[in-house]
């Protein structure tokens, strides 16, 4: 999330995480951990709800994701890069997810006894939630982490028109959706946030 009018408008549609990538200059999405810090004050201070706020970082100096951490401000750290356990075991005092996807180095089953949640992105959801890609057998990884009683975070390629598909083969714990509800690279879209939390809903009371 990059504007406050769509982080004003998500919580409002009652989502649960809100996620930022924070120093990735590499990201469109990308905010300094300064304009991070800015807007997450801002949320706190002016959007009541349940949500938490989840920070995005890739390859991270320790240095710097303990600043995020004394903040006050962040709930979740997500690694996004090629973090192994020796930094993981480092993070105290937050919520840790590390994601993971076909070109990460490690074990994500043995990275999965440091981090709280392990984020799943191969992404296509329609490969995963059907076992059709040849490159990254997520669906199989899935039922392994599972079946250790991981949590699992789903992500990439999620929309309102596959999402529910994705829910009935997969039944993730939570759903990671980025370009899905996007007008544009990093420019969220009303309707579609709208669209998407609606057909998730919806599935739920069904």
């Amino acid at each position: 999330m990059r504007s406050k009018e769509a982080l004003s408008y998500a919580v409002d549609l009652g989502v649960d995480y809100l996620g930022f990538v924070v120093d990735y200059p590499k990201s469109p999405r990308s905010n300094t951990i300064k304009e991070f810090l800015s807007k997450a004050k801002w949320l706190r201070e002016n959007k009541k709800g349940k949500y938490k706020i989840v920070a995005v970082t890739v390859d991270m100096s320790l240095k710097n994701i303990q600043s995020i951490i004394d903040s006050g401000l962040a709930d979740v750290i997500q690694l996004h890069g090629n973090e192994q356990r020796e930094l993981i075991k480092k993070i105290k005092g937050i919520e840790v997810w590390k994601a993971w996807n076909n070109k990460s180095k490690g074990n994500v089953l043995e990275l999965a006894k440091y981090a709280d949640k392990i984020l799943l992105d191969s992404g296509n959801a329609k490969e995963k939630a059907e076992n059709t890609s040849g490159r990254f057998d997520a669906f199989d990884l899935y039922k392994k982490l599972r079946a250790k009683g991981v949590e699992v975070v789903l992500s990439g390629g999620i929309d309102s028109e596959n999402v529910s598909t994705y829910l009935d083969k997969l039944k993730p714990d939570i759903i990671d959706v980025s370009r899905g509800i996007e007008a544009g690279v990093g420019k969220k879209r009303k309707v579609k946030m709208k669209e998407f939390m609606k057909t998730v809903n919806d599935y739920y009371k069904s």
